[in-house]
């Protein structure tokens, strides 16, 4: 006869349920329905399970740290929003572990893994391009754990998220440079899988039509590295019918953007305005400064830690979830 202990997950299997199901019912959640409970009561019963109490000793012990996991710690998008979550996070007396994926799918899942033997209280976490499946997250939310993301954040996981208003943003950069007398507008994506890219080439799209000009999708580019933009880049501007205008969605776009620019001579904003989601020191370390719109990096990374302390003094991961999206500011200078 078998000593395994009865666990969640077998029950869940044996009446087809998901694990956060079995566990919100066994809490008596409200959302659950009174079938559903009393299915799972039974079942408990029948199978002798019993909750694993050092596993609920040791997550209900306090660590006081919260953990953060972004693709990358460069440029200066991720490491703004660090300032961010470290400001909230101090101020509530709280430590922040940071991991990044590096891009990679199997290191986003390694990093959930050690956040969570490392009992951190909740997580936030920006998803690397190369994700698509997200049951590592699954699992932190089933255990009890608030999961906040931000800026990268899965489209069909339902869970709180913090986002800038991207297609507002990339609406207002495109419709300021129509304003301006622009026609041909193209913009440089990054991943088109990433729910900013989509977003971004939305409200691109939108303001073009908005402003009487064409889509043209010869004007839209797209690069996962610096290395692609440029190469991208170098060839739009090398053709008969340049652009007279590009919008640039992330730090790594314009990158590649402007090498490209200064390798071929073209004069800014004589000839091609320039205009892109950028952070403020990097948007002025070009010459000339970049009109942008200002990606809120500081700005996202308090208001997601905020939402994640909520979330923590709630003690309630199963609540509805919560979609901010914060406006964009969009700032001239000399490039447009």
């Amino acid at each position: 006869m078998s000593t395994t202990p009865v666990t969640i997950k077998d029950i869940a299997r044996l009446l087809n349920l998901s694990k956060s199901t079995v566990s919100r019912a066994l809490k008596n959640h409200p959302d659950i329905s009174a079938s559903t409970k009393e299915a799972v009561a039974l079942l408990a019963e029948k199978l002798n399970y019993r909750p694993n109490e050092v596993a609920m000793s040791l997550r209900h012990r306090k660590s006081r740290i919260i953990g953060l996991v972004v693709p990358q710690i460069s440029f200066f998008f991720f490491p703004s929003v660090i300032r961010g979550v470290e400001d909230v996070a101090s101020k509530h007396g709280y430590k922040l572990m940071i991991l990044q994926s590096d891009e990679q799918f199997l290191r986003e899942v390694e990093a959930c893994n050690v956040l969570m033997s490392a009992n951190v209280e909740g997580v936030l976490a920006s998803v690397s391009m190369t994700s698509t499946d997200f049951d590592h997250f699954r699992s932190i939310v089933q255990t009890g754990l608030p999961v906040v993301f931000f800026d990268r954040v899965p489209e069909s996981f339902n869970a709180d998220k913090v986002l800038l208003d991207d297609k507002q943003g990339a609406y207002r950069a495109v419709d300021y440079l129509i304003a301006q007398g622009c026609q041909r507008v193209a913009i440089c994506l990054g991943n088109p899988n990433l729910l900013i890219s989509k977003n971004r080439l939305m409200g691109y799209q939108e303001a073009l039509v908005a402003g009487g000009v064409e889509v043209d999708d010869s004007l839209i580019i797209r690069g996962d590295t610096l290395e692609e933009v440029e190469d991208a880049a170098l060839k739009l501007f090398s053709t008969n019918s340049r652009p007279d205008a590009i919008f640039a969605i992330s730090d790594l776009t314009m990158s590649g953007i402007m090498k490209a620019l200064y390798k071929l001579k073209v004069k800014i904003p004589e000839e091609v305005s320039v205009i892109g989601f950028c952070e403020e020191p990097f948007s002025t370390m070009y010459n000339p400064p970049v009109t942008s719109i200002k990606p809120m990096g500081f700005e996202i990374g308090k208001a997601a830690a905020e939402l994640l302390f909520r979330r923590i003094a709630d003690n309630d991961p199963f609540s509805s979830p919560v979609r901010i999206d914060l406006p964009a500011e969009l700032i001239v200078r000399e490039s447009t």
